[in-house]
């Protein structure tokens, strides 16, 4: 198939597919008149390389666990350092979540100080009685509205 049947099939452009190529981590042929010919096998490769994208891999980090998937045997210390790069990759998207929402919760703690000059300023009253500003809404808005208010005010800008 060419790369342009190869990028319908998988929704990945076809600038993205000749930087796979480049990186070596998809292979094609050349025909006589220079057209890429990808293989079937290529479609299901080119989706993992993007889920492995998607999880936050460079092109770098997957052309290293090719290797180690196509030269090593499950148990083999290749691909326990496969497992080991994905384990290592996971931790710190946890460590990420964790501080997107510590983040999140400040920002809901100021906008009930924005939105009510009642409120307490400190965080500690909020913790220890268990409110869960995510879910309780502030001053009867809830997060929907909120973050339509929000993209409607950047609209108008």
């Amino acid at each position: 198939m060419r790369i342009g049947q190869l990028a319908k099939r998988t929704g990945v452009s076809h600038r993205a597919l000749r930087h796979y190529e480049a990186q070596a981590l998809i292979e094609s042929t050349r025909q006589e008149n220079g057209y890429r010919e990808y293989g079937h096998a290529t479609v299901e490769r080119v989706l993992w390389v993007r889920e492995l994208i998607d999880c936050g891999f460079s092109t770098r980090q997957i052309h290293g666990l090719l290797a180690y998937l196509e030269d090593s045997e499950p148990g083999s210390e290749h691909f326990r350092q496969c497992l080991q790069q994905h384990m290592e990759k996971l931790g710190a998207l946890d460590s990420l979540i964790a501080q997107l929402s510590e983040r999140r919760q400040r920002l809901f703690e100021r906008l009930r100080v924005y939105t009510d000059p009642d409120a307490p300023t400190h965080t500690d009253e909020q913790a220890n009685d268990g409110l869960d500003l995510e879910y309780q809404g502030i001053n009867g808005v809830s997060d929907g509205q909120v973050e339509q208010q929000s993209s409607s005010d950047y609209r108008r800008r």
